[in-house]
């Protein structure tokens, strides 16, 4: 092709001069001398009207020149002429082309006296692929080429087991190029909360973000799939991935995978990774001085969770710090603060610790002891009753209580539930104390008593229990009273015997 193109250009030479000999011949030399010599200037070139097989070129020359181009599927070009040299706009269609294929072309213009000028190479794509889904996905123009042909000639198809042969041999391809995103590194846990985390990583593709996790109680190293809760981002598609698990328990540990799902269905997973959220912090709720006395306080307080209480307090006249407080995880504390000097002022700071040594503090207390005048406060009050088996049937009732404050407490009960009988008194306590105990040795069994306590501080403050009332246990019949019972039941005259 190309050998035929320079024997036909060498061709036009020789014709040329054989043209210019013949002109001399005919005007002389002077009006060849005369004659214009320069080739007309190129200029404006511009691609119109493209069509499915077709496209339009105009361009400008600075004289009366005609109109020649140069086109082809390569730099390799053919040509369309028009020969006319009378215009100086220029238009030329050209037709018959493939659609959807990128054409290169130059253009070409000569005078009446043959000089001629070429452009630049351009290049036009005919239109076609444009109707074809997502093809302008594909970035390079080969390939979509190669798609538009595929498809054309897949339409042509209407034999199924053909189409099947194509299909298999599409998966086969498909498996050799198409891979499922792959995630770079090891997944960064970038925060840790009491019941969240925030988890990053990047894939070598555009994907999605999906993480699989269970706690570590839950976790089984056998089953298929280990993870039982997954959380994902399915509908953006990136590279880089941050995803924030939300709903964990807090001071656990959690096993965890993340995943990327790309835009064919394939999924890249991650190495196993591992995180144990934070502990819950406790709160301190309705904090309150409830007693202050001469030589003592209590402070009492509530926590969100299980904790374990303890306040740090100061004498604000000497500096001396001390700490009074109880291991035990409660929601409820109550701290009694003694040995305390009368006439002082006291700054008290509550400290709640959960189980990860978690802290909060609470603010500043400030409080002055002074005289005691509030009576002491009684609570817990329980009582449990044996009854042991023998010929008088003892009972022994056991009466349990507490005080805020130390006090000496005494124990009053009677039979029955009316007041004007007249109370019996057991003997009072001979030591101050918080909890109090009473045995009751002298209760009948089957029978309700009544009772309540009086109790007395250091201060001399005095106060009193509400009523209480129990039922002693009902004395255990023997073999006899059993059988005399029955008979009783049965014959009348039963219960006459012995009368």
């Amino acid at each position: 092709m190309r050998g035929e193109k320079h024997t036909i250009t060498r061709t036009l030479y020789r014709l040329r001069y054989v043209l210019v000999g013949f002109v001399v011949a005919l005007i002389g030399v002077p009006a060849l001398l005369a004659a214009d010599l320069t080739p007309p200037e190129i200029s404006n070139v511009r691609i119109e009207a493209v069509g499915e097989g077709s496209f339009v070129v105009t361009w400008e020359t600075d004289e009366d020149a005609d109109s020649l181009i140069n086109y082809g599927l390569s730099s390799d070009v053919g040509i369309v002429r028009d020969p006319i040299a009378d215009k100086t706009d220029h238009r030329v269609e050209i037709n018959g082309l493939d659609k959807g294929k990128r054409y290169f072309f130059r253009v070409m213009s000569s005078d009446q006296w043959g000089n001629q000028n070429v452009s630049g190479n351009f290049t036009v794509t005919t239109k076609g692929l444009d109707d074809i889904p997502d093809i302008e996905d594909i970035e390079s123009y080969e390939q979509r080429e190669i798609v538009a042909e595929t498809i054309d000639l897949i339409d042509q198809i209407d034999d199924p087991d053909a189409l099947k042969v194509i299909i298999d041999k599409v998966e086969e391809r498909a498996e050799t190029i198409i891979l499922p995103p792959s995630i770079i590194g090891n997944p960064d846990v970038l925060e840790i909360g009491m019941d969240y985390v925030i988890v990053k990583w990047v894939t070598d593709r555009n994907s999605n973000s999906i993480a699989s996790f269970v706690p570590d109680y839950q976790y089984s190293d056998v089953a298929d799939n280990p993870y039982i809760y997954t959380q994902a981002v399915l509908d953006d598609f990136t590279k880089v991935h941050e995803l924030r698990i939300v709903g964990l328990s807090p001071a656990t540990t959690y096993f965890a995978q993340v995943s990327s799902e790309g835009e064919y269905g394939l999924v890249g997973y991650s190495s196993q990774i591992t995180f144990t959220t934070k502990s819950a912090v406790p709160r301190l709720l309705d904090v309150r001085l409830l007693k202050v006395e001469e030589t003592a306080a209590t402070i009492a307080w509530t926590t969100t969770i299980p904790a374990a209480g303890l306040v740090e307090y100061i004498n604000l006249t000497t500096g001396e710090v001390r700490q009074e407080g109880s291991p035990e995880m409660l929601t409820g504390h109550t701290i009694r603060l003694a040995n305390l000097t009368f006439g002082t002022r006291y700054q008290a700071i509550i400290r709640a610790e959960n189980e990860a040594g978690d802290k909060v503090l609470s603010e500043p207390l400030i409080f002055l002891t002074v005289k005691d005048e509030l009576p002491p406060e009684i609570s817990r009050v329980t009582n449990e009753s044996t009854l042991y088996p023998s010929s008088d049937a003892k009972v022994q009732t056991i009466v349990s209580w507490a005080t805020d404050e130390p006090s000496t407490c005494q124990f009053f009960y009677r039979q029955g539930i009316i007041d004007s009988v007249d109370p019996i008194l057991l003997d009072p306590e001979k030591q101050p104390t918080e909890d109090h105990v009473q045995v009751i040795v002298d209760f009948q069994p089957s029978t309700v008593y009544q009772f309540w306590v009086n109790c007395v501080d250091n201060s001399g403050n005095e106060s009193r229990s509400e009523n209480f009332v129990l039922f002693t246990p009902e004395k255990e019949k023997s073999i006899i009273d059993i059988i005399l019972e029955n008979f009783e039941g049965a014959f009348g005259w039963v219960k006459n015997i012995g009368k």
